[in-house]
């Protein structure tokens, strides 16, 4: 009864020592797996000498010396724990003289030298039955050989190496594995210390093996304990990386897209949603055209894009391919921002214009109005003689027109920087003008069923740091398209003035059918038009006079709701 209980208790060192190699592959767990793998021999080894009541003297004898390999090659395998931890750790680097790989070598050699003489009479002489007592049943005894010697100095070398490694396990600097190694010896050291007293008799044999059962559970407590803290702080450092990439990917201003081997988006960062204007989650899992239908990815050439508000963007992507640890393909889409570069590039086109137009300005002034001057003074004596057919009169205001176009050509290349006599700055009385300019469409308005509302916000009268002839230009120009873009019955126009801040703003908004964001983007650029009979330089003049005077035009529009027009201008207090 007592060997089949004594082989059950065995067994638990050798299923902890499957489950572990399962559960781990490392170097420490192997070395963990088969010290309770010995242990489990060295158990069976003592669960045979009490199995007499069905195993014969001689199947005794045998199984023992053969389980006998637990108790004798136990000793290299725990040298290798001490050679496993000084290898591995530079600041033991002084008991490398002790733990090196040519004593593991020699101890392995020594033991197995050590368990075949145990087959022989010099290990082995003989057995005799104890008899049963209070404490213990009848087992068998086995009488040491001369050369048992071989086993006392094995076991010697055994304590030796667990006291060495306890001594270094209180400086191991890492928490865990000094916490999991002081238990390791611990455990160890119950183990051999009644393993001593049950060989010498003091206690019955079979103690030993319970003892063994609970150094056992011991050591896989300890080694559970040790990889689930080792896990959780792998997982910790796992999850700050994490941390840090997503930190990382959010904080890039280049627009950012995983999408995995099934066509799904994984990840976008906080750029590009601005840039599409998503801000839940609801992109997450959707097919990778869910974005494409709304911006172009193609990479490797720059693309224009127009966003929900209207801004313009030129964008070039790139496209690379990650091939995940466990073989998942995933690829990664990034989009650089290259409006800027795009900018500088129009803004050296229109450069470029503006200095062809200045050319061209000043060349035809030249030719033009010399002879013009001419002809309007002829003209002008034709109808002081003769002022009854009214011709002259026409033809002296087509001339005044064509000198009209002529300075507004000259504006572009030499704009004039008005000052009045006493080098003051130019100053209009915004509202005033708004009024006057009122009236000069009021006409058309009322003809077409169009309505023109002026309105201040402010109690006091506002004064413009601009010339009041370039207010009125600015004004003109921007209130005329306003007026074309309605419709009649329905269309309306309001002039809002107020000031933000030291400037004073002017806002002209309209009803009309408003512009497309293609067209947005293009505004003010010299000789762009949508007008049948337009010169595309309306606009470019009016900015270039609110430039000239520290001031600044925003245009917003929605397509079916009409526009906005803002004119920022320095106030004078």
């Amino acid at each position: 009864m007592e060997a089949i209980l004594l082989l059950m208790v065995s067994l638990v060192p050798l299923i902890i020592s499957v489950t572990i190699i399962f559960y781990s592959q490392s170097q420490l767990t192997k070395a963990l797996s088969l010290f309770l793998f010995m242990l489990s021999f060295w158990q069976m080894d003592i669960a045979v000498l009490y199995a007499g009541d069905f195993l014969s003297q001689d199947t005794i004898e045998l199984l023992f010396k053969i389980l006998r390999i637990g108790t004798i090659c136990i000793m290299p395998v725990m040298y290798y724990f001490s050679y496993y931890l000084v290898s591995g750790n530079i600041e033991f680097k002084r008991f490398r003289v002790l733990f090196n790989k040519p004593f593991l070598y020699v101890l392995i050699f020594y033991s197995l030298f050590a368990y075949f003489i145990n087959f022989t009479s010099l290990g082995i002489k003989d057995f005799v039955v104890m008899e049963g007592s209070l404490l213990s049943s009848e087992y068998v005894l086995p009488i040491y050989g001369e050369w048992n010697i071989l086993f006392i100095l094995n076991i010697v070398l055994l304590y030796l190496n667990t006291i060495i490694l306890l001594i270094i396990s209180f400086k191991i600097r890492d928490p865990i594995y000094k916490s999991f190694y002081m238990k390791f010896v611990i455990a160890v050291l119950i183990i051999y210390i009644n393993g001593v007293f049950s060989g010498f008799i003091f206690i019955p044999l079979f103690f030993s093996s319970f003892n063994s059962l609970i150094a056992a559970v011991i050591l896989f407590l300890s080694f559970f304990q040790m990889q689930s803290t080792h896990l959780n702080s792998m997982n910790a450092e796992l999850s700050r990386q994490s941390e840090l990439l997503e930190a990382i990917m959010d904080i890039n201003p280049n627009y950012l897209l995983v999408k995995n081997g099934k066509e799904q988006i994984v990840k976008m960062n906080p750029s590009f949603l601005h840039l599409l204007s998503l801000e839940n989650k609801n992109w997450l899992g959707r097919p990778f055209s869910y974005i494409t239908d709304r911006i172009n990815m193609v990479t490797e050439k720059p693309h224009r894009y127009v966003d929900s508000r209207g801004k313009n963007y030129f964008l070039i992507w790139g496209k690379k391919e990650l091939i995940h640890s466990t073989g998942e393909e995933y690829h990664i889409y990034f989009g650089h921002d290259i409006t800027e570069q795009k900018q500088n590039e129009q803004l050296m086109i229109s450069s470029e214009k503006l200095k062809v137009v200045g050319e061209m300005a000043a060349s035809v002034a030249h030719e033009i109005r010399n002879p013009l001057t001419t002809i309007r003074g002829f003209i002008q004596l034709l109808k002081e003689k003769n002022d009854a057919s009214g011709y002259e009169t026409i033809l002296l205001d087509e001339i005044d027109r064509i000198n009209e176009v002529l300075k507004e050509l000259l504006i572009l290349s030499k704009p004039e920087a008005k000052e009045n006599e006493n080098n003051n700055l130019p100053v209009t009385k915004a509202f005033l003008e708004l009024k006057n300019i009122k009236v000069l469409f009021q006409a058309v308005a009322n003809e077409q069923n169009k309505e023109i509302i002026v309105e201040n916000r402010e109690e006091r009268e506002l004064i413009a740091s601009i010339d009041n002839s370039q207010f009125k230009q600015v004004l003109l120009n921007i209130l005329k398209n306003s007026i074309e873009a309605i419709s009649p019955q329905t269309g309306k126009v309001k002039v809002i003035l107020d000031q933000k801040e030291t400037h004073c703003r002017i806002r002209i908004v309209d009803n009309g059918d408003g512009i497309s964001k293609e067209r947005l983007a293009r505004i003010g650029e010299p000789y762009y038009t949508s007008k049948e009979k337009g010169t595309g330089i309306g606009l470019t003049i009016c900015l270039k006079l609110l430039k000239q005077n520290n001031g600044d035009m925003i245009v917003k529009s929605k397509e079916g709701w009409g526009t906005a027009v803002t004119i920022i201008l320095p106030c004078i207090q």
